[in-house]
């Protein structure tokens, strides 16, 4: 009889183990058991190894998943498009920011969606365009593109420096004398422009002296 207790008791241990695990998976829903909820579809050019499964963030909150990944080949272009099963409690707007995004250090993909203010809800089932995530490659290709470019545009520009310098170098004494000079009137033309200030019947008297000497 003690045997038998004993070997009962582990059992039900056992048991009320596996009922906490199960418990405990169906609330993290790694069983595929899911809340209410509805789709959305959301289209790319590439998706970047996003993959089933990934979470979907609405304003940084997670809120679904991504139900799968097909291709649609329609218009002679090759699209991905992702059906998001989302809680029926998260509302996404018209005119909302779809992107594919990186979380934490170890790289894992999600979808990130920013939905603005002011806008009406998508209905269940809609289809939207997402942002297609940045290339690195294609990054490397526009960076090298803007460096051929702008090397013979920097060439070009120090030897016109150097002209330029050596231009000055050759005529630095007549460009002195040039600003010398000016600096000479200037400073003339504000003495004279101060005197007429202060008596301003000089002018009236310049102006009648000038026209006795012309008769």
């Amino acid at each position: 009889m003690k045997r038998y207790g004993n070997e009962f008791k582990v059992g039900l241990f056992v048991l009320l183990t596996l009922g906490g695990l199960f418990y405990i998976t169906v609330k993290t829903g790694k069983l595929g058991i899911k809340k209410d909820g509805y789709n959305i579809y959301v289209v790319f050019d590439k998706v970047g190894g996003l993959e089933e499964k990934a979470p979907v963030m609405l304003n940084g909150l997670e809120v679904g998943k991504v139900e799968s990944i097909k291709f649609d080949y329609r218009n002679d272009a090759t699209k991905v498009v992702l059906k998001l099963w989302l809680d029926k409690k998260a509302r996404v707007r018209k005119g909302s920011r779809v992107t594919i995004k990186t979380l934490g250090l170890m790289g894992e993909k999600y979808i990130d969606i920013y939905s603005p203010r002011g806008r009406e809800f998508l209905p269940a089932g809609a289809c939207v365009k997402g942002k297609s995530p940045l290339d690195i490659d294609d990054l490397m290709d526009k960076v090298s593109y803007i460096s051929d470019y702008v090397t013979p545009l920097l060439k070009q520009t120090t030897e016109l420096i150097k002209t330029i310098n050596s231009a000055l170098g050759e005529n630095r004494d007549k460009i002195d004398k040039i600003i010398e000079n000016l600096e000479k009137s200037s400073q003339n033309f504000e003495e004279f422009s101060a005197d007429i200030k202060r008596h301003p019947w000089k002018l009236l008297f310049k102006t009648k002296e000038r026209k006795k000497g012309r008769k």
